[in-house]
């Protein structure tokens, strides 16, 4: 496996491309041997706020991508779903150069809704903690523009 500052991608992961927005703060990559899959990405100079370290929106979107993915890794791939509410909790600064991963853990699903949670990881760190809880909705459910 590759260093968390040496600049490679760890063995496994493979680049993903899911949406305009990934594409834009991306690369992000995702390692599939495992269900829900591992979603990753090394923090660059463009994802850092005005303290030189990641952006929390960046690693919220990171947390959000993970945790959606991850529910219909498990639940189902043809699954529809909003994201109802997602909190996250910073613990430690992530400079340039690190890679950083996290994996979805699915705690609940109901008819119409679904729980998870997730830490992004970086030098064996704990670094963020997320929870999402997200909507199952089907095309009669959609808001109308």
């Amino acid at each position: 496996m590759a260093s968390d500052d040496d600049g490679r991608v760890p063995a496994g992961f493979e680049a993903f491309e899911s949406s305009p927005f990934l594409a834009m703060i991306g690369p992000v990559w995702i390692r599939r041997r495992e269900v829900p899959p591992t979603f990753g990405i090394r923090i660059e100079q463009r994802h850092t706020n005005t303290g030189g370290t990641a952006h929390g929106a960046l690693l919220a979107g990171l947390a959000d991508l993970t945790l959606g993915r991850g529910i219909r890794a498990v639940v189902g791939q043809d699954l529809r779903l909003v994201t109802a509410g997602l909190t996250v909790d910073f613990a430690r600064p992530i400079r340039v150069g690190d890679w950083v991963e996290a994996q979805a853990d699915i705690q609940h699903r109901s008819r119409r809704t679904v729980f998870a949670s997730c830490y992004l990881i970086s030098n064996s760190h704990r670094v963020v903690r997320a929870s999402g809880i997200y909507s199952i909705v089907g095309d009669e459910n959609l808001a109308s523009s």
